[in-house]
């Protein structure tokens, strides 16, 4: 089945000739017409609320409709000579010759709106929008604008096309976007606030005339470039270095605390499962410290080995790729997959490692990891050697997470988790293919069609796009791997609970909090912080623990089960675990008795009064039965609808589960869909990849608020399941609230957080809302339809209140979320 996969892909991947161009017609730009022309254009720097900075040209050029190109502006823009006419407009562009010649081909500028032509009258109006974002030093060319972006200072300045050097620029604007010019030359005829300047009627600009500004952008998105840049000192703590790799060595070092809180709580020898789980999930939190290491310190280790020992050729994509090829042999043995298979996993891996070695000994072309361009069969090869790491990693997850969850119960077969690895791994390659020609489409939007020879600009991008593959594929899977920890935390949990030999545990012990706690803190607290480009994660998951924690305080004092009987001791303990039938019927008959309270029955005033003495007597009877405060009514809502708190966690988690299917389609639209952020996700090569990880971290996110909501059902405060949702929801908002505040002071990104915190909320309310009503399953024959049975469950007007109110705010604040707009930066990667 792989192979033909495989086949499949090589089939797909393979160019098919491009029909050489067509012979642009032999007519120069005819400059003196274009002395006429008038044009305006403007660059917009946006810092504040990015991780990046963003820089955004406008530009309109109207020429008039006796130029001798003016015709060919209106042609499709695929048309060779609707290429050549904006190339004399806009200066930009390349045809094939000048490319053999050794000039730069491609444009990196991003067009998140299409170049329109419009005519009107004697005049032909050409409006142009480019866009890019800042990820490191360097220089940038944006629409006419050209941005040098050093350690100290950026420079911007005006590129006037040859072509229009005579023609009347009506505005130049520039708008800085917060900090004040260090420099302007030529002065400015205009400014405002410091930040915009701009100069007015300029005819016959040509260096040293050209706009020119200089400034010190803000230090947030300064140091964030600064930390993406090749060769800067601070990148190997950066994004793509030890804040990358931060956040998989935290959750191991937790997930290794956890599972020592374990281990004592047991107060004795562990049993053979128990052993073998809490071995699982230590030697898991080990290999992930490997594997982040690997994937994110790998590249700055080999450059720190080249420097050292002076290594020529730049073989870091080479490095990432047998990276990724050894994270996923180690995932498939951890994954213990049966002998034959990590047999063929061992000789595919010796086999590319032989194939890459002979082919750069022999410089041949036949894979991207060779010195020389790629030709030929290698075209097909490179697809077929990036399949291969990725197809490894994903069947390594996938046979690794079911070892870690299950402990050798019954699961996916060997088939099915080749057939789970190969199908994740032929869409990722065909979104890669699909990104490769959508990506070359925008590189090469004014450069003539390309024909397919060998040496050609098509070979080359495609070349390149292969080489950088596996690197950009590295971060993704390692970042997948992280969201294995959850599942080993609830893998071992479930071997060593207390429950299962105590009979008088109606909640989890101080062990199994703590393991929540931790739990809760690196799956359900979201990783928002970045602050000047280096991780702030410490500060979220630092917060996340002292809020769960604060909240398992709060509700050894205010939840129902806790509070103490007459012997002092919880009510949890006094009550059996397993008599929830006749606390429900309690709770059923305690509510007749309430109805008949304040809605007494026909007869006369003695008789309604001797019955309602009698009504009283009773309820005063049940109610001294429990602690101060409690009745009848609550301890079915304390309980759950399942007898043990595990029953309860897994439960909820399944609630949660399919109640946060739109929250999780809401927050992928968010990210990855909303404004032009499918734009730029269309172009990643590992979009397919990000796409599964976005889904898996919101999935994760309520599924696991789920499972903390579910398992300590019984120690949080609140009466009824919504409120226990908010107070769950509230710990969540802690720690992004505060992000929140830091990344309003520092200038830093914030989008997204509120639409989560509002997502979180209302799914958790909607599965706190499913978890009474299960409670109660058994009394919906009682009532004709289940708003009859939600009404009579939520007879408590401050509960139902609360519920909706909460629904009705997350819900306006999920739909302003969704409305906003805004540009999405492109997700950091090397390469082309």
């Amino acid at each position: 089945m792989l192979l033909a996969v495989l086949v499949l892909l090589l089939s797909l991947f393979l160019p098919s000739p491009a029909r050489a161009a067509d012979p642009p017609r032999g007519q120069s730009c005819d400059p003196d017409r274009l002395a006429g022309a008038k044009v305006t254009t403007s660059a917009e720097f946006v810092h504040r609320g990015q991780d990046t900075s963003v820089l955004t040209s406008v530009t309109d050029i109207t020429v008039p409709a006796g130029w001798g190109r003016t015709s060919d502006l209106l042609l499709d823009t695929h048309a060779p000579l609707y290429r050549d006419a904006l190339r004399c407009l806009l200066g930009k562009g390349l045809p094939v010759q000048a490319y053999l010649l050794g000039k730069r081909y491609e444009d990196a500028e991003w067009r998140l709106k299409p170049l329109s032509v419009k005519l009107s009258g004697t005049w032909v109006t050409v409006h142009y929008e480019a866009v890019d974002w800042i990820q490191g030093l360097g220089t940038y060319d944006v629409g006419l604008w050209t941005l040098i972006a050093g350690k100290n200072e950026w420079e911007i300045r005006l590129r006037a096309p040859p072509s229009l050097a005579k023609a009347t620029w009506e505005n130049v604007r520039v708008r800085l976007g917060g900090p004040a010019a260090m420099s302007a030359w030529p002065p400015p005829t205009f400014g405002a606030d410091r930040t915009e300047l701009s100069w007015h009627n300029r005819t016959q600009i040509a260096v040293p005339d050209v706009p020119d500004i200089a400034f010190r952008p803000p230090a947030a998105q300064q140091w964030a470039a600064r930390t993406q840049t090749d060769g800067d000192a601070w990148q190997a703590l950066g994004a793509l270095g030890a804040s990358g790799a931060f956040g998989g060595v935290a959750t191991a070092v937790l997930a290794l605390v956890a599972g020592r809180r374990l281990r004592q709580g047991l107060g004795r020898p562990p049993l053979p499962a128990e052993a073998q789980a809490l071995r699982g999930l230590r030697s898991w939190s080990l290999l992930l410290v490997l594997i982040t290491l690997v994937a994110y310190m790998g590249d700055d280790l080999y450059r720190f080995l080249q420097g050292s020992f002076g290594w020529k050729g730049g073989y870091e994509p080479t490095v990432d790729l047998f990276s990724v090829l050894f994270i996923g042999t180690v995932l498939c043995f951890f994954g213990q997959l049966k002998r034959w298979l990590l047999v063929v996993v061992c000789v595919l891996v010796a086999g590319t490692a032989a194939l890459c070695v002979a082919a750069e000994l022999s410089r041949s072309g036949l894979l991207p990891t060779s010195d020389v361009e790629i030709q030929g069969v290698g075209l097909g090869l490179a697809v077929l050697l990036d399949s291969l790491p990725v197809f490894l990693c994903c069947l390594g997850l996938v046979a690794s997470g079911q070892r870690l969850l299950l402990l050798g119960g019954r699961g996916l077969s060997q088939g099915g988790q080749l057939g789970v690895a190969a199908g994740t791994t032929a869409m990722a390659m065909l979104w890669a293919s699909v990104a490769l020609n959508r990506s070359w489409e925008r590189r090469s939007w004014l450069n003539d069609a390309v024909p397919a020879p060998f040496g050609s600009p098509w070979v080359t991008a495609y070349d390149t796009w292969w080489w950088w593959f596996s690197t950009n594929a590295l971060f993704a899977l390692a970042d997948i791997a992280v969201f294995l920890a959850p599942l080993a935390l609830v893998g071992a949990l479930r071997v060593c609970r207390a429950e299962q030999y105590e009979a008088d545990s109606f909640t989890p012990d101080a062990s199994e909090r703590s393991v929540f706690v931790i739990f809760f803190a690196i799956t359900v607290v979201p990783n928002f912080a970045w602050y000047f480009g280096f991780s702030g994660y410490i500060t979220t998951l630092t917060l996340g623990i002292a809020a769960a924690w604060a909240l398992l305080v709060l509700g050894r004092s205010k939840s129902v089960l806790e509070q103490p009987t007459e012997d002092n001791a919880p009510l949890g303990k006094a009550i059996s675990r397993t008599d929830r039938s006749q606390w429900l019927r309690l709770a059923r008959h305690y509510r007749e008795l309430q109805a008949r309270l304040h809605h007494p029955g026909p007869g006369s005033a003695a008789e309604q009064s001797a019955s309602q003495e009698a009504v009283e007597r009773e309820i005063d009877q049940l109610d001294q039965c429990l602690p101060e405060g409690v009745r009848p009514i609550d301890l079915p809502f304390a309980i759950g609808p399942m007898a043990t708190w595990w029953g309860n966690a897994c439960r909820c988690a399944l609630i949660a589960c399919f109640v946060g299917l739109p929250a999780t389609g809401l927050m992928y639209w968010i990210d990855f869909v909303r404004g032009d952020a499918w734009t730029v996700m269309a172009e990643n090569p590992t979009g397919f990849l990000q796409a599964v990880l976005e889904v898996i971290y919101w999935h994760v996110t309520w599924v696991g608020g789920g499972f903390f909501l579910g398992g300590l059902w019984r120690d949080l405060p609140g009466r009824h399941g919504p409120m226990k949702a908010l107070y769950v929801a509230v710990a969540f908002a802690v720690p992004i609230g505060f992000h929140q505040l830091i990344a309003q002071i520092t200038g830093g990104a914030m989008q997204g957080t509120i639409a989560a915190i509002a997502a979180f909320a209302s799914v958790l309310t909607c599965t706190g809302l499913v978890m009474d009503l299960q409670t109660f399953a058994s009394e919906r024959r009682y009532w004709p339809s289940s708003a009859s049975l939600v009404v009579y469950v939520y007879q408590m007007r401050f509960a139902s209140v609360a519920f909706c109110l909460a629904q009705l705010v997350a819900l306006a604040t999920i739909w302003k979320a969704f409305r906003e707009g805004g540009s999405t930066a492109p997700i950091p990667r090397k390469g082309g």
